[in-house]
């Protein structure tokens, strides 16, 4: 196969499943096309998002690899939504940093508009709004429909999170069986109607085919999501997948370097996991197609300091110029 055609052409599903067969010097081969879209589409900018754990665990739903799911024993610390100070000083403090981003995540199918928590969050993105930071703000708080994400819209939230997590048909055997992944689908394609820009990615490592991974791409790439987090299973003691073994680097790296070929010109962030399980092979991901990652840490594992990561950050701006 020529890869390099790729660089200009839209690659269909089936030449996607054949890039993961790339072995040996063909596998050099494939990073390199795909930084090489990577650089043309996107340019030498990382983009960066720090996220806020804002309402943590005792969550009614059971995805299958998550500590927050009240339905497993993980020992996780739990508490409501966090106070509109702590928030905005979460904030000012990511924008010192300098990123991007400052995602608010929370615990829960969804916080509905006309509950305590819905409008405390607009109370904190109003007047987080007033201190003409640069840094957006994102939200990702569940399944929610097209009136409660205008309204946040309207308050100052320029971006929805939800992620797919894997293919539409592996869903519920892998994810989450107390609801649909066309809950989730419909979440993202009423943001994008409303005119939001839309994150959503998946978690490689939960025992998914190649296949579905590619279905997911895809899928994604149909509902024109604005950016693709992939994040590395990392098996938490507890859960149901906390005994799966890690995804190998080749693996990882392959899936990554197909997802740029698959979307030239989106922001492909690098989620959890990357420190812990592709270690010193991490600066590899953004030689692989990868131009964003999240920033000081996750939701309920410990990432790196901000400092550390923003240091990484500058290597890796070294190694493209």
């Amino acid at each position: 196969m020529n890869l390099k055609r790729f660089i200009n052409e839209d690659i269909t599903k089936e030449e996607a499943l054949e890039l993961f067969k790339v072995k040996g010097s063909k596998l050099n081969e494939l990073f390199s096309v795909a930084n090489e879209i990577r650089e043309k589409y996107c340019g030498n900018t990382i983009h960066t998002c720090t996220i806020s754990n804002a309402k943590s665990g005792e969550c009614e739903e059971d995805c299958k690899f998550c500590a927050q799911s009240a339905h497993y024993n993980t020992n996780l610390t739990t508490y409501d939504l966090k106070e509109k100070d702590t928030l905005m000083s979460e904030y000012k403090r990511a924008e010192q940093l300098g990123s991007s981003k400052f995602g608010l995540v929370t615990s829960g199918r969804s916080i509905k508009k006309g509950s305590e928590e819905f409008d405390s969050i607009k109370d904190f993105v109003r007047d987080a709004k007033e201190e003409n930071i640069n840094t957006n703000i994102c939200c990702s708080i569940g399944l929610l429909d097209e009136n409660e994400l205008k309204e946040l819209k309207d308050t100052g939230v320029t971006r929805f999170h939800s992620n797919m997590q894997t293919s539409i048909s592996a869903y519920n055997k892998i994810v989450a069986t107390t609801h649909k992944i066309d809950d989730r689908l419909e979440t993202i394609k009423a943001a994008k109607k409303i005119g939001m820009e839309v994150c959503s990615g998946g978690i490689i490592g939960m025992g998914e085919t190649w296949e579905d991974r590619i279905d997911m791409a895809f899928t994604l790439k149909e509902l024109e999501v604005d950016g693709i987090p992939i994040n590395i299973l990392n098996p938490i003691e507890g859960t149901p997948l906390g005994d799966r073994e890690h995804l190998s680097m080749d693996e990882i790296l392959k899936t990554i370097a197909v997802y740029r070929i698959i979307f030239k010109d989106k922001v492909i962030k690098i989620g959890a996991g990357r420190e812990g399980i592709l270690k010193d092979f991490m600066g590899m991901a953004f030689m692989s197609g990868a131009n964003g990652m999240l920033v000081g840490g996750y939701l309920t594992v410990k990432g790196r300091t901000a400092e550390e990561d923003f240091a990484f950050i500058e290597n890796i701006k070294k190694m493209w110029s």
